[in-house]
């Protein structure tokens, strides 16, 4: 079969279900025939700037239509999308342009300028107002932000060509879309993902979800430079026929808001999202019958999150369920999951996709590890990414293959394959932590932690000690929702349910309460930044 790319794949969709709704932003609708329309004129607009096959644009935008419509145009005429968060200081964005050799950059129309000032002279500049024909008072407000037009090329005022050759991929694993990945040190990586891969994505997810398609409405509030986002809220949902419910930046009351009039029925989120509309009151009701199942990446989920989720499923009469799922940007997001239908396991993220292959090996021999060992997870298939860019050293210790020609993604992950083949994930091999020579993981403490309801999130890591070698600290966040504790509740809480839970080796030696977890630009927990925090 010949390679496709993304637009193409989306391109049979609307071909099968013209009429059948597509997206859902506000009050905003757009079928699949407005839906491809408005890809190509994207894709005439996008051309009429000079972009051509393979050249690399630089994307600084929140989920919206125009979002949507400029990806896929990218797609339609052959060029690779860099999606990068939109809050990105601007000359750090320019250095991450110049390290791919991108000549263009989208970004919001209030900071195109700012943007442009830190750009070189030989660098395009587009403003987009998501709100153009959406909202007029919305989309003159971001208009009036920004009013400072300098260098910039208005998006909406761009003539389109009428025509546009609509590119095909010449080799099946050739780059579609830059994602940048990393942890809480050193610059961000750029994973390499391509056509295949995310089709791969699109073209085996739909039966996560299972049911009739024209029920199914994605909430889209994981943003698209996160590949959760990208791949699992945005190109399954088109791949299949399902509508994607775009949520601009989330907040509780526009989410609940989508979820009343229907069209939120399943939910793809962070922990931090679950945990955002279960603090709130106005989140419970009888509305919730309507909805139809629920996952959650992107971050160590604790049980006591999905056991409050699904008891407010269950009291409302919906059989939806919040499941586990696992995966990388290095994996085009999810490779494996948990599913209704009894194909799943408490404790568990699940079983692998189609096609994507699990093993565990020992980080030390590297050799395969028996059922229930513990090792470092790797991952291959047609999913993972085709390496990063331009590091070939990195590539060689992180793609590597068998004797079967078989390419392995080694993911720094700590976990176990029991049994049954479910994968169990524990945490990156990194956080673990040595204290009085005992390994342990700080998302033990996490979960218990987490389990509070008082508490909206923990982050636990090891500091040296010079009698234990290492221990533990804690980083609490206060829910604040509509019943928030004080910090002294909180304190005692976490105190005795560590204490009731855990061995003493796990008792944190500080407990740090912070308004919100501080986190780096891809969205990490960022440790180096809380000096001069209140602790206790």
């Amino acid at each position: 079969m010949a390679p496709k790319s993304i637009y193409e794949q989306v391109a049979e969709t609307i071909k099968k279900t013209p009429f059948a709704k597509a997206i859902v932003f506000e009050k905003k609708k757009y079928n699949y025939h407005q839906f491809g329309r408005e890809i190509l004129k994207a894709a005439g607009r996008l051309a009429a700037l000079g972009i051509k096959p393979r050249d690399v644009v630089t994307v600084l935008l929140p989920n919206s239509p125009d979002s949507v419509f400029i990806f896929y145009g990218l797609s339609a005429i052959g060029a690779i999308a860099y999606n990068i968060h939109p809050l990105t200081p601007a000359p750090t964005v320019a250095k991450m342009m110049k390290r791919v050799n991108s000549k263009y950059l989208i970004s919001l129309i209030n900071t195109a300028h700012t943007n442009w000032e830190s750009m070189p002279n030989d660098v395009k500049v587009i403003g987009v107002n998501p709100y153009i024909g959406i909202s007029f008072f919305k989309a003159s407000y971001l208009n009036y932000l920004g009013r400072n037009t300098e260098g910039v090329i208005k998006y909406w005022k761009i003539k389109g060509l009428p025509t546009v050759p609509l590119y095909s991929p010449k080799e099946e694993r050739e780059d579609a879309v830059y994602l940048n990945t990393g942890g809480t040190n050193g610059e961000p990586k750029v994973v390499r993902i391509s056509n295949e891969s995310m089709n791969h994505v699109g073209a085996n997810s739909y039966q996560l979800i299972g049911g009739k398609v024209s029920d199914i409405g994605i909430m889209t509030a994981v943003p698209m430079f996160h590949v959760l986002g990208l791949g699992m809220a945005i190109h399954v949902p088109f791949s299949a026929g399902a509508s994607a419910c775009l949520i601009l930046k989330f907040n509780t009351k526009e989410a609940i808001n989508q979820m009343k009039r229907g069209n939120a029925t399943v939910i793809i989120g962070v922990p931090a999202l679950y945990n955002a509309l279960l603090s709130r009151d106005k989140f419970y009701g009888p509305h919730l019958k309507k909805q139809i199942v629920a996952y959650l990446g992107g971050d160590y989920c604790p049980m006591s999150l999905i056991e409050r989720w699904n008891a407010a499923m269950e009291k409302y009469g919906s059989k939806a369920r919040l499941f586990v799922g696992y995966g990388l940007t290095e994996t085009s997001t999810a490779c494996n999951v948990n599913t209704l239908g009894g194909r799943n396991k408490y404790g568990t993220v699940g079983k692998p996709l189609p096609e994507v292959l699990n093993k565990i090996i020992d980080p030390d021999t590297g050799e395969e590890c028996p059922p229930n060992k513990y090792g470092e997870i790797l991952i291959g298939g047609p999913s993972i990414m085709s390496g990063y860019f331009d590091d070939d050293k990195l590539n060689e210790k992180t793609l590597t293959k068998d004797k079967e020609g078989n390419t392995w993604l080694h993911t720094m992950d700590y976990g176990c394959i029991d049994e049954d083949g479910y994968l169990h994930f524990k945490q990156r091999l990194r956080r673990i932590v040595k204290i009085n020579a005992e390994t342990l993981c700080p998302s033990d403490v996490e979960e218990v932690v987490n389990s509070l309801p008082g508490i909206y999130e923990s982050y636990c890591y090891g500091v040296p000690n010079n009698r234990k070698g290492n221990v533990f600290r804690l980083l609490a966040v206060i829910r604040r929702g509509d019943h928030p504790w004080s910090e002294e509740e909180a304190e005692k809480a976490i105190k005795e349910a560590i204490k009731k839970s855990l061995p003493p080796a796990y008792f944190p030696d500080k407990i740090v309460f912070m308004k919100k977890l501080p986190r780096t630009p891809l969205g990490k927990v960022d440790i180096s930044s809380i000096e001069g925090a209140k602790t206790h």
